[in-house]
């Protein structure tokens, strides 16, 4: 055997690299879209998933919150007459001075300054914040003293008036359908649209109804809805009051 024979063997014995071929070029880059299709089609629905639980959370969240800050105030309304020690100049003989459906105005026994009762407002307003949202706002008006005992509350048309403002719910479905409902001492709901001067005296409860949805008009996030019945310290005096007229 020659060496040029020899050396022809030994080659034909080393296998050769044949490349990839372009079919199998297209396979690969084939199953690789696919898995990487799957594996975003997984991530998407997982988000969805943790999206959809934190939007149900937040609707619910906002409505109980919107309900327990409302009663935590309401249950402080308070008539000016029961403080024996100081007198409200101007001041109305009820604990409520108006009410509607989206709104109510009353004195209430919170921020106590010694100087008197604040004056307290819990509304549903726009939130430009959050188009085609509501908020639930409560306003807080301090007394101003005028000494000798006597106390009165400045006119919020002037830029002086001090009035401090901050949102206890954001999400509210707007227009808003109503947020208050409201009873009288013999448990009959009031159903003025806005209360009279003669009806106010004889509310003794309310309801709270929030209803939030941060994601108007999405069928996949619903809305949530908290209701209370907030009861009001001032039943007792409605009551003997009406007992003895």
């Amino acid at each position: 055997m020659t060496a040029a024979t020899r050396h022809r063997r030994t080659d034909e014995s080393v296998p050769r690299d044949r490349g990839v071929s372009l079919a199998e070029l297209i396979v690969t880059v084939g199953i690789m879209t696919l898995i990487g299709t799957l594996v975003m089609g997984v991530a998407v629905t997982v988000l969805k998933t943790y999206a959809g639980i934190d939007a149900r959370l937040d609707n619910t969240t906002q409505s109980e919150l919107g309900v327990a800050a409302s009663g935590k105030v309401l249950r402080t309304a308070i008539l000016p007459a029961q403080l024996e020690d100081t007198v409200c100049a101007g001041c109305s003989d009820t604990a409520i001075l108006s009410a509607t459906k989206t709104a109510i105005t009353f004195y209430a026994n919170v921020g106590n300054t010694t100087v008197g009762p604040s004056l307290v407002t819990l509304k549903v307003v726009a939130d430009p914040a959050h188009p085609r949202t509501g908020k639930l706002v409560q306003d807080t008006q301090p007394p101003i003293s005028s000494g000798n005992g006597q106390y009165r509350f400045c006119d919020r048309a002037l830029p002086t008036c001090v009035v401090r403002s901050r949102a206890i719910a954001r999400g509210l479905t707007w227009p808003s359908p109503g947020v208050f409902t409201y009873y009288d001492y013999e448990g009959a709901a009031i159903t003025q649209a806005t209360l009279s001067t003669a009806t106010l005296p004889r509310v003794s409860s309310v309801d709270v109804v929030v209803t939030v949805q941060t994601k108007p008009g999405d069928a996949d996030f619903p809305p949530r809805t908290a209701v209370s019945r907030i009861r009001l310290p001032n039943v007792e005096i409605n009551v003997l009051t009406e007992t003895g007229t």
